[in-house]
Order: structure tokens, then sequence, then C-alpha cells
């Protein structure tokens, strides 16, 4: 087993989360158990007062813990609001610890005592509730942080490997062949009737492939430059089929935009590929507004296609390539009628 099985089974594993919790539950009763300890005669003593003094540590220590793993390290320390995180800390582990150090007072008041010492006494009682909390509250917020260190990590070691499976396929399969052979053979028949035609479908060509060739590898892409490369291909795809309508539309500031490259192709390649050949029309937005950039591809359908057979394993590449690049801040849609089939994929930007 590696050191990363490890770390899975023993940290970030869902299924290992109840025996995390239990050996959570055993520590904090280990931490509390000295509310037994008798002091004046050094033993252990169960009776009701005790047990109802260690009960109320025992759950304001679970409250204060539980608190921290669910509400305060997820809203605030993850998302970077330290000092919202000390504040509130430092409130709740206050309030828990009077309630703690007052009821221990009620169950178990202390003998022998005059005014100025129980003042110290409830004092020191109170400065050690804070150590105790403070080693609690600190633990657990270490092994979340962990958590999410580790979660992060393996996101990024996934996200590599796809990248470079990525772009081995792009370098192995540029293009389509089908594509890039009849547009080659469209061009071709074009050079005896119309060379500058012929030209022009070639130039587009060559900017297409030189698009890949350079920017597949890139960690990041102007937005504009990535619509350029749908409209290349769009054009090719229109000048060597009939009946062949597309339109590209832009709404708000895209020019400012990065991605990672090669994030729109996909989705484009299939409204071509499962567009009818008579009557084909595909529709491709982009809109830039406050809650980040929407992306929509929308193709008629050709009928002889199966429903199962839509988007196939592209799409399925592509959701993974989209949760691994944007884990909680994407949202991707798939619609599909009788007569159409539309992506729609929002990003925050």
């Amino acid at each position: 087993m590696t050191r990363k099985d490890i770390l899975d089974l023993l940290v970030i594993n869902p299924k290992w989360a109840i025996l995390r919790h239990i050996v959570l539950q055993l520590v904090i009763l280990l931490i509390t158990s000295v509310v037994f300890l008798d002091r004046a005669n050094c033993t252990l003593s169960f009776e009701p007062n005790f047990i109802k003094g260690w009960l109320c540590y025992f759950i304001s220590v679970n409250i204060a813990i539980y608190l921290n793993i669910y509400i305060l390290t997820p809203k605030y320390m993850l998302q970077g609001k330290l000092s919202k995180y000390i504040t509130w800390a430092l409130i709740y582990s206050t309030i828990l610890a009077l309630i703690v150090n007052g009821s221990h007072f009620y169950f178990c008041p202390p003998e022998g005592f005059n005014k100025n010492q129980l003042i110290g006494f409830f004092i020191i009682l109170m400065f050690s509730s804070y150590i105790i909390y403070s080693m609690l509250v600190t633990g657990t917020s270490s092994f979340l942080l962990l958590q999410a260190w580790i979660r992060n990590k393996m996101r990024q070691e996934e996200l590599e490997i796809d990248t470079l499976k990525t772009e081995l396929k792009i370098l192995r399969n540029q293009v389509n062949p089908h594509f890039l052979f009849n547009t080659i053979n469209n061009a071709n028949m074009l050079m005896k009737k119309d060379r500058g035609n012929a030209s022009y479908i070639l130039q587009k060509l060559k900017e297409l492939l030189d698009y890949q060739l350079h920017n597949a590898t890139k960690s990041i892409v102007h937005l504009d430059k990535e619509i350029k490369l749908l409209d290349d291909y769009l054009l090719l795809e229109k000048i060597r089929r009939d009946n062949f309508f597309y339109e590209i539309n832009k709404e708000g500031n895209t020019a400012d935009v990065l991605l990672p490259p090669l994030l729109f192709i996909i989705f484009v390649e299939n409204a071509v590929k499962y567009n009818p050949n008579d009557g084909s029309k595909i529709i491709v937005s982009f809109k830039r507004d406050e809650e980040g950039l929407f992306f929509l591809c929308q193709n008629t359908k050709d009928k002889t296609y199966e429903k199962s057979d839509v988007g196939g394993i592209g799409l399925v590449n592509i959701k993974k390539r989209l949760y691994l690049l944007f884990p909680t801040s994407h949202t991707l849609n798939v619609e599909e009628t009788e007569n159409t089939y539309t992506v729609k994929l929002r990003i925050k930007v």
C-alpha cells in the first residue's frame, strides 16, 4: 500500500468517516475523564455530581469541536476569513468555558476555599479550558486543512495526468481525419475553378492547425482566440457542406477572459457530427456577465442518431476535465428535444 493509499484511507475516504469520528470520541472521552478525579483523595470518583460535571464537559467539548468542523472552518478558515474565524472561536469558547466551569462549581463545589481563592481557582479553570479548547479546535482545524490540501493535491495530480493524455491525443490526431480529407479535397477541386477561394480554404485550415499545435499545451489562452478557432472550424465546415448555417454571438467583455485551451471545441465538433446533412444549423453564444461566462451551443439534430449516441465519449471526457479545472465553479446542462440538442455551460471567471 502506497503513502497515497494510506492517506486516502485514513484522512479523506468517506467510507472511513464513522471510524474517524469514533476515534475522535475516544480522544474526547480520555480528555474529559479528568473530571472524575477526586483531588482531595487523589482517587477516581463516579458519584452522581462527578458524572453530571463530566457530562457537561463532554457535551461542551463535542459542541466546540463539531461547530468548528461543520461551521467555522468551512465557512471562515477555508475561505480565507481568518479574523472572523478567530473572533467566533473565541466567542463560543468563552461561552462554553463559562457553562462548563459554572457547572463544575455547581455540581462539584471546591471545599475550604475563601472568596479570593474561589475567584483564583475559577480563573485557573477558565484558562485551562481555553487551552484545552484551543488544542482540540486547532487539532480538528489542522485535520480539515490537511484533508483540503490532500484533495487539492490529488485533484492537481489527476488534472496533470488528464492534461498530458489530452495533449497526447491532440498531437496524435490534431483534426478529425475525415474533416481534414474533405477540406483538402474541396480545396483541390477549387484550384481549377477558383484559385482565390481554394487558397482561402487552405489558409483557414493552416490557421486552425497552427492554433491547435501551438496553444494546446498552454495552461491558459484568451477566450477570443478560442472563439476564432470555433469560427474557423465552422467556416470550413460550411464551405464543404451545402445548406449549412451557423452563427457565433458574443455579449459582454470577453477580451480579458483567460481559460484553458480547447474547452469548447468538443461541443462544437459534436454539434457538427450530429447535424443532419440537409438543413444544418448551429448557434454558438458567449456571454460575459457578473456571474462569469455563459456558453451555449445549440444544433439541429439528425433523427437517425439514437439519444444515447449524442455526445459520446467526448462529452464524458469534457465533463471530467471541467470538474478537474473548475470543481465548484461551473455548471453544465445538456438539453435534448426532438429537433435540437443544446449545451449550456457556465463558468465563474
